[in-house]
């Protein structure tokens, strides 16, 4: 049994990420941290609880983290993902409660009872996490890998030109991360732009599903509104996709090994994820840069874990 943690700032895509690994009957999902991020602290924690009651499943513990960046004012995600986090459909408090207790401590709690078989998948900021790096320097020793979707990988920005959200909400506290000693698999952003990418068959499929596909297309109708906007016609899936690359590694089509930083310093480039593909700086490699999944066992899996 593998064991896991996952560090959230629970909006719609992470709460579909939630429900998968829940759902996936070959992993233990020991703790949900959550940071501020795509929601307020508060409001990513009610979204964890209530994604954890409609998952049907187990209930692992749920702690509050970071509520601010490192060094920022936090920046959120409303214009996306509805002012509820979950698409506008202001659910009411779930009957799960939050547990007493830090999610900095928690992550180091965790990897000690867990000592290298902890894996960790951040799905946003990475403030609580480098927060745990600072406060407990051999962290990285304990902890087997982290599964982090962030960065544009070899895409886009999405906040800005050249920088994805959720470096851009800390690229500080992402920078401590990415340049740390633990064993990194990053999936950026442009990993589900396209092959990934929810067309209108497949939201169709998913109310098909019954309640909690449903609940998935209730969840991203501002993600959808957000993308028409764009001229495109679905939603994509961030969150769960790195959950899925974390769950079956054996859905990796594509990656490679590279030394990666974040820009900090500039504010024009704020957030970027550089990756150093053609080794120019001598630096070894520090992340595992996942660049393709197979798309058809994905939307295989994901529809499975919601049936």
């Amino acid at each position: 049994m593998r064991h896991f943690l996952i560090d959230t700032d629970t909006a719609s895509d992470d709460a579909v990420a939630l429900l998968m690994a829940l759902r996936e009957p070959s992993v233990r999902v020991e703790a949900i941290t959550v940071v501020a991020g795509n929601c307020p602290l508060e409001i990513g924690v009610k979204n964890a609880l209530i994604s954890i009651e409609k998952a049907g499943t187990y209930a692992p513990p749920v702690y509050a983290g970071m509520a601010q960046p490192l060094l920022r004012e936090l920046l959120t995600g409303e214009h996306v993902h509805g002012q509820d986090g979950l698409g506008n459909q202001d659910l009411p408090y779930p009957a799960l409660e939050k547990q007493s207790g830090h999610a900095v401590d928690m992550i180091i709690e965790m990897a000690r009872r867990f000592p290298g078989e902890l894996e960790i998948i951040a799905l946003g900021p990475l403030t609580n996490l480098a927060m745990a790096i600072l406060k407990e320097p051999a962290l990285p020793d304990m902890i087997k890998r982290v599964y982090i979707m962030g960065g544009g990988g070899l895409g886009p920005g999405n906040i800005t030109p050249v920088a994805e959200f959720n470096f851009y909400v800390d690229a500080e506290a992402a920078h401590l991360v990415i340049q740390s000693k633990l064993v990194k698999i990053v999936i950026g952003y442009d990993v589900c732009l396209e092959e990934t990418f929810i067309n209108p068959s497949d939201i169709t499929h998913l109310n098909s599903l019954g309640s909690l596909g449903e609940f998935v297309v209730r969840s991203v109708k501002t993600v959808i509104e957000y993308h028409k906007s764009l001229g495109k016609d679905g939603f994509g899936l961030p969150d769960p996709t790195a959950v899925a690359v974390a769950l079956y590694p054996d859905i990796v089509t594509k990656q490679f090994d590279a030394y990666g930083y974040v820009e900090y310093k500039s504010e024009k480039a704020y957030g970027q994820f550089i990756i150093d593909q053609l080794q120019v700086t001598g630096n070894p490699p520090n992340v595992t840069a996942i660049t393709e999944i197979n798309a058809r066992k994905f939307k295989e899996k994901l529809f499975q874990l919601l049936s």
